[in-house]
């Protein structure tokens, strides 16, 4: 059954996402090309009430006060979300997050050593102390970022190895729009055969975020028809598991989470997968059929995320297949809150999250 995560111990968040890049691009592009649409949408705050923050740890609180949403008409996402804007957005977000992945590096004196598996690049991330049980075990990380954005040097994946004790292999595949689908879904499906060949399966887990979600369970379906084992369990964090835009939450939490509909749906569709129908298992996950023997899966979202349809549904599915699954929804939370480090809500459910992987994984 769903489970909640929640706290009350107050901390402060970093506040730019992956998708703020974009928007702060595309609201600069509005500024420039249409100033009356600049001024009728753009930047919205999305607020938050007493009833709200009686619910939800003050530093969530905090960040809610302060964190806006975008807004823009849907006929203007095609020609201000420019190949340009997102090559730009991808600068950018690697040059911020660098100084915070440099501080949890620093912070937990984690060991970084890049790698080259199957002709791909892959940053193995390694903890001070490696649980003594988990000393033959491993991770995989594939970070989210829209498709579009973000690094094998993910913050997630340096907080979870950490938190696992256990080295974690983090894949730095090739992002839209520099490669169209399915490129991506094949260099982590080449990782993950160099990975599992030669080792106990069972002995290996995985976790992703946001559209990592998407690549993982698309690369982890082909797998299985191709005849590769299946690992011990995955995670996915606040997954995108359907591309189509539909969903409860696509209408119910478009203003109340940052991450917005039309960019949320057009970006996928204009620079990771053109053309492609967006239906197709490979593309939206939700719609696949699993094997019972499918990795047992744990997925986290928020009341709101954009993404807490895709979560609920992709919950649901694997449960009808026979599919240990289980559902974390964070009270009064949005679309990536797990990679805060320290905010109490992201290290309960990074904490749930580590419990549930450790306990899929083979006796040492």
């Amino acid at each position: 059954m769903p489970d909640q995560a929640t706290d009350e111990t107050p901390r402060r968040p970093r506040r730019r996402r992956w998708w703020l890049w974009i928007s702060a691009a595309l609201v600069l592009t509005l500024g420039a090309t249409a100033g009356v649409v600049a001024t009728n949408y753009g930047n919205q705050p999305l607020g938050i009430t007493d009833v709200q923050r009686a619910t939800i740890s003050e530093e969530a609180a905090a960040y809610l006060e302060d964190a806006t949403t975008l807004t823009i008409p849907d006929v203007a996402v095609r020609y201000v979300a420019t190949e340009e804007v997102v090559r730009e957005s991808q600068q950018d977000f690697v040059a911020e997050e660098t100084v915070v992945e440099d501080r949890l590096i620093d912070r937990f004196d984690l060991r970084l050593d890049q790698t080259v598996l199957a002709g791909v690049p892959v940053t193995v991330v390694t903890p001070p102390t490696v649980r003594p049980e988990n000393a033959n075990r491993i991770a995989i990380n594939v970070h989210g970022g829209g498709f579009v954005l973000g690094t094998s040097r993910d913050r997630v994946g340096l907080l979870m190895a950490q938190e696992l004790g256990m080295p974690v292999y983090s894949v730095e595949y090739t992002l839209a729009p520099q490669a169209r689908y399915p490129v991506a879904v094949n260099e982590i499906l080449a990782v993950y055969r160099a990975l599992v060949t030669g080792r106990d399966p069972g002995q290996v887990v995985a976790f992703a975020s946001s559209a990592g979600g998407n690549l993982l369970l698309s690369m982890l379906l082909e797998a299985k028809k191709q005849g590769l084992p299946m690992i011990a369990g995955i995670a996915l964090f606040t997954p995108c598991t359907d591309l189509t835009g539909v969903g409860d939450s696509v209408v119910a939490n478009n203003g109340r989470d940052s991450l917005v509909t039309n960019i949320r749906v057009g970006v996928p569709e204009k620079f990771y997968a053109p053309g492609e129908d967006l239906k197709a298992p490979g593309l939206s996950p939700v719609y696949a059929e699993y094997p019972a023997d499918f990795p047992a899966t744990v997925l986290t979202t928020g009341t709101r995320d954009f993404n807490l349809s895709d979560a609920t549904r992709q919950f649901w599915k694997l449960d009808a297949a026979g599919v240990e699954s289980r559902l974390l929804v964070g009270e009064g939370m949005w679309h990536g809150y797990h990679w805060e480090p320290d905010m109490p809500e992201a290290v309960q459910t990074r904490a749930a999250v580590v419990d549930f992987l450790l306990a899929q994984l083979d006796p040492a």
